[in-house]
């Protein structure tokens, strides 16, 4: 988990937005990537898929960018935040009495969360929408399902090929 610590009338600008723009920036290069790979593949062939192991590898390719995405939505709420956006987002979500106790900020990126810290010790989570970390987390699990999917057929078939039953006549000649 990567997590920032600041105080309340410091700016959660530097090195870490740095860090959080650029996982932003790569996650839409990649976004654009998979994009342009579905589109290229219906230039290709007229199509996107003709079995159901190429339905489960564009389901895999739409889940990751939805993943992505999500995850982009969810950062976009944390990093554009200036020391009056912490002090208004932790004031919406614990009302005047919890906000006007804040004394520090802490924002995640892996789960996405702010974090408004007040001077007692407890915490409450502010900006971030709520559906966003389950959403990414449902995306990437259905990522992992179709891409599992996609490659059942191709692992099953490497596993016939090289069962010792059916020995290459060339091999054993060789030998």
């Amino acid at each position: 988990m990567i997590a920032t610590r600041t105080q309340a009338s410091d700016s959660p600008d530097g090195i870490n937005s740095i860090i959080l723009l650029f996982i932003i920036l790569i996650a839409t290069i990649v976004v654009f990537s998979l994009v342009g790979y579905l589109f290229s593949s219906i230039a290709r062939h007229g199509h996107l898929f003709k079995n159901r192991q190429g339905a489960f590898k564009t389901a895999a390719v739409l889940c990751a960018c939805a993943t992505l995405c999500t995850y982009v939505w969810g950062a976009l709420h944390i990093i554009f935040m200036e020391d009056p956006g912490m002090r208004t987002a932790c004031l919406k979500a614990g009302g005047k009495d919890r906000a006007a106790e804040v004394q520090a900020y802490e924002a995640s990126y892996f789960p996405l969360r702010f974090v408004c810290r007040t001077a007692v010790g407890n915490s409450y989570s502010a900006a971030v929408p709520g559906y966003v970390n389950p959403a990414i987390a449902g995306f990437f699990a259905v990522t992992l399902i179709t891409g599992a999917a996609a490659n059942a057929p191709r692992l099953n078939l490497q596993r016939r090929n090289s069962s010792p039953e059916q020995a290459d006549p060339q091999q054993e000649e060789r030998a």
